[in-house]
């Protein structure tokens, strides 16, 4: 097995990824810098993730047309350009929430191109096998990203977390230039925007479509709006510094290594179904323990890692029970499910932060209706357990 196309997906998904949640820990930083309101900074986050979301159905069928490469190009440009505006227009709170939509308008391509290039090179097993990889490199990034933005910002200014962004996409940019051949071997198609309309309603209205992309949808959202709080809640509340927050933040991105591999292991026990209410069940804790105990570093930590570790769980199986059946479209798929996520954690993320969720106590309800949802989906629509094998 070739594993190179691998490696290229998972650093492609690594720059959408990293532009999420690097610039978390810094939102403190810059509010007070600005001098703007936590609400008003939340729109780096909120706008970011809305350009990200739309835009990967615009990527979507543009990659079936012209193919894998012209798209790399043309998204990790503009993101680019995006990446640049925030570094030269630093002291300005709305040429940043423009950069950042630039930045979101070209991270959305990198979504879209790792699983396509991965559709591309493998089948089956394999296919199935690599997808696992770069679930692994979705999962993990939104949380280790702000490790690496904490440090970067206590140690050199929240500055220059922009600047460390800019010299990995270059270094993205570049290694896929002189790497990334085009993988699309079948007829291309014709990009009709008519015809993708029609393609997108019609997927939309697809019960197992909507079942197994809720479970990622939902934990992902648990996980922004967790990650767009915490820095407010850490070092305003509990006055840890930027890099303290980081080193706290690697303990999260551990547990969801933990349930990623987890997820591995009980595949050959237990059903998807199990695996799921295993899932809800620990998120259902983490709730109650932010609601049981006091405000400490410990127990937000604690709590938010054992929701992560049921990120770990579910995330993979999702994106697997969501493709499995949809090989011939699964760029439209991935491409619909991933604008919702975007956009659900944009929109219906962001409000939460302006106006409900600014405690932990808060957080804990959250959790706990997350929690709720998703046994509502699991019991509504019985999930058909995948092939042991498909993880093996």
């Amino acid at each position: 097995m070739n594993k190179a196309p691998i490696l290229m997906a998972m650093l492609i998904i690594s720059t959408g990824q990293v532009g999420v949640s690097i610039y978390l820990p810094s939102l403190p930083m810059i509010s007070t810098a600005l001098q703007v309101s936590q609400s008003d900074v939340q729109l780096l986050v909120t706008l970011f993730l809305l350009g990200f979301g739309g835009s990967q159905l615009f990527y979507g069928p543009l990659s079936d047309a012209i193919g894998r490469r012209p798209v790399f190009l043309l998204g990790q440009g503009i993101y680019l350009v995006g990446t640049v505006i925030c570094i030269l227009y630093t002291h300005n709170l709305w040429f940043l929430v423009f950069g950042r939509l630039l930045q979101g308008l070209g991270a959305g391509s990198a979504s879209v191109l790792g699983r396509s290039v991965l559709r591309d090179c493998y089948d089956g097993h394999q296919l199935t096998k690599a997808l696992s990889y770069v679930s692994v490199t979705a999962s993990i990034m939104p949380v280790l990203a702000p490790v690496v933005g904490g440090w970067v910002a206590f140690y050199y200014g929240w500055e220059a977390v922009f600047i460390f962004v800019l010299a990995f996409l270059v270094a993205t940019f570049v290694l896929g230039y002189c790497l990334l051949s085009e993988t699309m071997r079948y007829e291309r198609t014709e990009f009709d925007i008519r015809k993708v309309v029609t393609n997108y309603a019609q997927i939309i209205k697809n019960k197992q479509v909507l079942s197994s992309a809720s479970y990622n949808w939902i934990t992902y959202l648990a996980c922004v709006v967790s990650l767009s709080v915490m820095p407010f809640i850490l070092q305003h509340e509990l006055g840890l510094t930027a890099a303290q927050y980081g080193v706290v933040m690697v303990i999260p991105s551990a547990g969801l290594l933990v349930g990623t591999l987890a997820l591995n292991v009980l595949t050959r026990y237990l059903s998807s179904q199990k695996i799921l209410v295993m899932s809800v069940g620990i998120i259902v804790l983490s709730g109650l323990w932010l609601l049981a105990y006091d405000l400490t570093v410990f127990n937000i930590i604690w709590a938010f890692t054992w929701m992560v570790v049921a990120q770990g769980l579910s995330f993979p199986l999702s994106i697997a029970m969501l493709l499995a059946p949809h090989k011939r479209q699964a760029g439209a798929v991935s491409a619909l499910t991933g604008a919702i996520q975007m956009c659900l954690a944009g929109l219906l993320g962001g409000y939460m932060v302006e106006t409900w969720i600014q405690s932990s106590a808060a957080l804990g309800i959250f959790y706990l209706f997350c929690a709720s949802v998703m046994a509502m989906v699991l019991y509504v629509n019985r999930v058909q357990p995948l092939a042991r094998r498909e993880f093996a």
